[in-house]
């Protein structure tokens, strides 16, 4: 439900706005209808409209002052660190991403307030604090100050919303001297709930004795249509450790069990116009001692969706 606005003009206090829309929460493919209301007439509109979409938070790399030291190539500065230059870096930041916009019929220069419906695409990005806030956003024109008013509603997804396709797995590190595979029983998990799958561990020959241990990978990826995307990487959830002391002995693979929670609260699979969120299930081993091949790592992406209601 968006707060009440007022709009003041030169001379005149106009009265205030509020959009509110109905159901609060939704899956895609539902109908959501916004009723706005004022607390009296407001004047001079010109054009009255609603734009239905999302706010998008990503993360971009500002480049700095073009006349920074950095820039300028002081070595000198850049050394010494020196105070008052400014480099660049990450910052986070939002735009809005208008999905569909109608008009609302207004029979005069005054605007009472008026209802619009909107249909949850199927591709809906999630709700997230990480990258999508959905709203109805009004917008009035006016010979004075133009009125702009949002209401927020909620998107969630469920595992009907998504396709349950198997990723393959990736090899991220390592030799390939002992082969690695994430068994999952399907691939889409709500947040929560708790991931039981296998791991299969076939050694190509005799090899020092494995430690093996699973965890999940979350990677907010941003892709800005008009700014320079920074650089991200997935971030490793808590270690859930399954075997310290694996023998590696060619012609004798291990299946070894495991059961991994996701977080409560973990942000859904997500797909926005400037940001994403992907998830995956990683697992790697260790070889004991200091002449053994280099780590195995390996990872499987799964679908995250919102929890089950209540």
């Amino acid at each position: 439900r968006g707060e009440s606005a007022e709009v003041v003009g030169l001379f005149s206090r106009n009265p205030g706005v509020d959009v509110s829309v109905t159901p609060g929460l939704v899956f895609p493919r539902q109908v959501v209808t916004a009723t706005i209301t004022t607390s009296g007439p407001i004047d001079r509109v010109t054009s009255a409209t609603v734009g239905w979409g999302y706010t998008n938070f990503y993360r971009y790399h500002w480049a700095g002052h073009t006349d920074s030291a950095a820039a300028a190539m002081n070595d000198d500065l850049l050394l010494i660190g020196e105070v008052g230059t400014n480099y660049g870096g990450d910052r986070e930041t939002d735009d809005w991403v208008n999905v569909t916009t109608a008009e609302l019929p207004t029979a005069t220069d005054e605007f009472t307030g008026g209802t619009a419906q909107f249909r949850v695409p199927s591709w809906a990005p999630p709700s997230s604090k990480d990258i999508a806030r959905w709203s109805c956003r009004l917008r009035l024109e006016r010979d004075g100050r133009d009125v702009t008013q949002d209401g927020e509603f909620t998107v969630v997804i469920g595992r009907d919303d998504v396709d349950d396709i198997a990723d393959p797995l990736e090899r991220y590190a390592g030799s390939g001297a002992t082969g690695l595979d994430i068994v999952l029983p399907a691939s889409v998990f709500a947040a929560g709930e708790v991931i039981r799958g296998h791991v299969d561990v076939v050694p190509s020959r005799d090899l020092p004795d494995g430690d093996l241990a699973v965890f999940y990978q979350r990677h907010r990826d941003s892709h800005p249509l008009t700014r320079r995307p920074c650089n991200t990487g997935p971030a490793d959830g808590p270690i859930v450790q399954l075997n310290k002391r694996i023998p590696l002995r060619a012609g004798a693979p291990y299946s070894v069990p495991f059961e991994l929670p996701l977080p409560p609260d973990a942000v859904p699979t997500t797909a926005a116009v400037h940001s994403s969120i992907s998830w995956s299930v990683g697992a790697r081993l260790f070889y004991a001692g200091f002449s053994g091949p280099p780590t195995e790592r390996v990872s499987r992406g799964i679908v995250v969706v919102s929890p089950p209601a209540g």
